[in-house]
């Protein structure tokens, strides 16, 4: 048997990505496989059945905690190590690793790279990077992004929600992001939620402002933002008809619940994992020429407005929901 290391540190969107490999290796092969990531996202593999163990690490770590760790894991006696996140602190780790195999994940920074600067694209068309990761280690077959929850957690969450007066149906809004050009205006919000005949929750993190100025006009609306940790979040995602938000982890771990999205798809696309991959599910977006221009959202707009998500109306996204519940 092989005893298969795979390590991803983050982000929520990237780990929930590498779901679909681990299904895969332990389809098609005899083998065992543990999950190294970093504390704060370990959250994400629980309950899944194809994972030996999960393996947390501090994100404090410095040289010195990565050189020791990387020499405990090197006595464990990994066949292979497959490093899916390729950074410095997955490097530091494996350099020391001499008795495992070690393969690593190439990204298309320089495909990206053209894509975002020079509007070269060198992608083919219909690229997914699931299917990159699962070509990676020698699958053939597809496979999905997948996330797990038990019935004890997911009944806890229900009654965590009644306390909190949200009873199902309900339908999830995410609408924050780490970088503000993937954020869909406030009022396009406010006017999508004043004809949402069903009970809405918004998640998000202490951080997401947007969260309370979309929320406070309307008594069908609980906004859960910074009362939820990861796992929390996770599971009230399973429990909802459909989520609903930018190209962010937990739109993706949504579908990887089998909870159908609708993703509002700014600066981003299928070049960069933004993907819908659920039957069901729908992605809104505008194709203007400078899309996609980024990773994840992080380089400013050059242009006078963000003509990728304004060019998305509410009355667009309140008849998607409506598709979307038929």
């Amino acid at each position: 048997m092989k005893k298969i290391l795979i390590i991803r540190f983050s982000s929520i969107g990237d780990i929930i990505f590498t779901t679909s490999v681990i299904e895969g290796l332990k389809d098609n092969f005899d083998c065992q496989i543990d999950f190294l990531t970093l504390s704060t996202f370990a959250p994400i593999l629980e309950s899944n059945p194809y994972i030996n163990k999960i393996i947390s690490l501090p994100k404090n770590f410095n040289l010195k905690d990565l050189i020791k760790f990387g020499l405990l894991l090197n006595s464990k006696g990994y066949t292979i190590v497959y490093d899916l996140h390729g950074s410095l602190r997955s490097k530091i780790i494996t350099m020391v690793m001499k008795n495992s195999c070690l393969k690593r994940f190439k990204k298309p920074r320089l495909k990206r790279f053209l894509l975002f600067y020079l509007k070269i694209n060198l992608f083919k068309k219909n690229y997914e990077l699931t299917e990159e990761l699962l070509n990676f280690v020698d699958i053939e077959k597809k496979y999905y992004p997948k996330t797990y929850a038990n019935q004890l957690e997911i009944k806890k969450c229900q009654n965590w929600l009644i306390e909190r007066n949200v009873s199902q149906p309900f339908i999830t809004l995410v609408p924050g992001s780490a970088w503000s050009n993937k954020l869909w205006k406030i009022e396009n919000y406010k006017k999508f939620l004043n004809n949402v005949p069903y009970n809405v929750v918004v998640l998000g993190s202490k951080k997401d402002s947007i969260c309370k100025d979309i929320s406070d006009d309307f008594n069908h609306v609980t906004n859960l933002q910074g009362l939820t940790d990861l796992r929390t979040s996770i599971l009230i995602l399973k429990l909802s008809k459909t989520v609903i938000g930018a190209d962010t982890g937990l739109l993706h771990a949504a579908e990887s619940l089998g909870i159908p999205i609708i993703m509002l798809s700014g600066p981003t696309s299928n070049y960069t994992g933004g993907n819908i991959r659920l039957s069901g599910s729908l992605q809104l977006y505008s194709n203007v020429w400078c899309r996609p221009c980024s990773k994840n959202g992080s380089r400013n707009c050059f242009r006078t407005e963000r003509f990728c998500l304004t060019r998305i109306t509410p009355e667009t996204l309140n008849n998607a929901l409506i598709n979307i519940l038929n």
